[in-house]
């Protein structure tokens, strides 16, 4: 695939979909198992889901939407805290020595919605008072320096719309939110009389082992990777980088005796953000990855040299990998990505059946 595609993409570390080849091939029934599967959250796996919903499947009711609310306003909550907490490990101080209260209020705040689904009244204003004080915004400016959520800006940036009274998220608010996936979570659509199911499983490590014997005669693994997270650590484990993870679990997925006749399909996700952090952040690749020798502002080289760790453990496992740039809040980007990755798989089941 082309090393370019996705530079024009803008905006997720870990996630896999499993495809199996269903039924029998005069009803052309496709089934595509989703997994989240390179060990680090905030991927942009749920991402992908939501977004197939979206294009393929009439998107959400205003039932639905509502339903994310208590999620978006979690999320909320959460990162004001992750800020605060931040704002001591980079020793910044509040600018208005009278949001110390509201400081106070929210790291105390173990639920911020009430009973009628309705932002807290001083949860509200200890949001609004926050953000508008100069050491918050100099702390999230510096976001990742302590692993600030991709979404965190977002949220903050339409706060005044998320606290509003009678607030309903917005498609976009829905995409962005993270909610953390716990057991199967199944979506399905049809794309030219085709079937597809999506399953959403949980990711972090200690929940991997449970999926394994959903996927023992799949015709395709779709592994999805932030390229972003390359100079991020894991939640679950500080020293561990989130890129070397989803190599080791890129390498172990090739190795797999479930997987063994499994065409291979990569998605590089969160192109816009690695672009964004090798142009002008200054946490040049070669930091992370001392073996890259190409420069510190070549995006193109950068993500070519990220892509070809992962095309080489799908090579010494005797496996070919068809590789994509994605940003996963992006529908064109999914859209174009999925399209291809069906034709793929297609491709690949004729050639099974030998067709071709």
């Amino acid at each position: 695939s082309n090393p370019c595609m996705g530079q024009d993409i803008l905006e997720g570390l870990k996630a896999d979909i499993y495809s199996s080849h269903f039924g029998n091939n005069n009803n052309n029934n496709y089934y595509y198992y989703y997994n989240s599967k390179s060990g680090t959250p905030e991927s942009g796996k749920s991402t992908l889901i939501k977004q197939m919903k979206i294009i393929y499947s009439h998107g959400f009711t205003k039932q639905e939407l509502i339903s994310f609310k208590p999620a978006v306003l979690d999320n909320l909550l959460t990162n004001m805290k992750f800020v605060l907490h931040g704002m001591g490990m980079l020793r910044i101080n509040l600018s208005n020595k009278k949001n110390k209260a509201h400081a106070r209020a929210i790291l105390s705040c173990k639920c911020c919605v009430g009973e009628d689904m309705e932002l807290l009244p001083f949860v509200a204003h200890s949001f609004c008072s926050l953000w508008g004080d100069l050491g918050i915004r100099a702390a999230v400016a510096r976001g990742h320096e302590f692993q600030l959520n991709d979404s965190a800006l977002y949220f903050f940036e339409n706060i005044s719309r998320i606290i509003a009274p009678n607030y309903i998220p917005t498609k976009t608010d829905v995409l962005r939110v993270r909610v953390r996936t716990r057991g199967v979570i199944e979506t399905q659509f049809k794309v030219n009389n085709s079937l597809y199911r999506l399953y959403d499983v949980g990711g972090h490590c200690s929940e991997r082992k449970k999926w394994y014997s959903y996927f023992d005669d799949v015709q395709a693994v779709l592994f999805m990777v932030a390229l972003s997270g390359y100079d991020q650590n894991l939640d679950e484990n500080h020293s561990k980088n989130r890129l070397h993870e989803s190599l080791e679990y890129f390498r172990s997925t090739c190795k797999s005796v479930f997987f063994r006749g499994a065409s291979l399909v990569l998605f590089l996700n969160k192109i816009d953000l690695f672009a964004e952090k090798i142009l002008y952040s200054g946490r040049h690749l070669r930091l992370y990855q001392p073996d890259f020798k190409g420069s510190d502002c070549d995006v193109s080289c950068a993500a070519q040299y990220v892509t070809d760790q992962f095309v080489a453990c799908a090579t010494t496992s005797g496996k070919m990998v068809y590789s994509h740039f994605t940003n996963a809040t992006n529908p064109s980007s999914v859209h174009d990505a999925f399209q291809l990755t069906m034709s793929t798989i297609v491709k690949h089941n004729l050639q099974t059946i030998s067709l071709l």
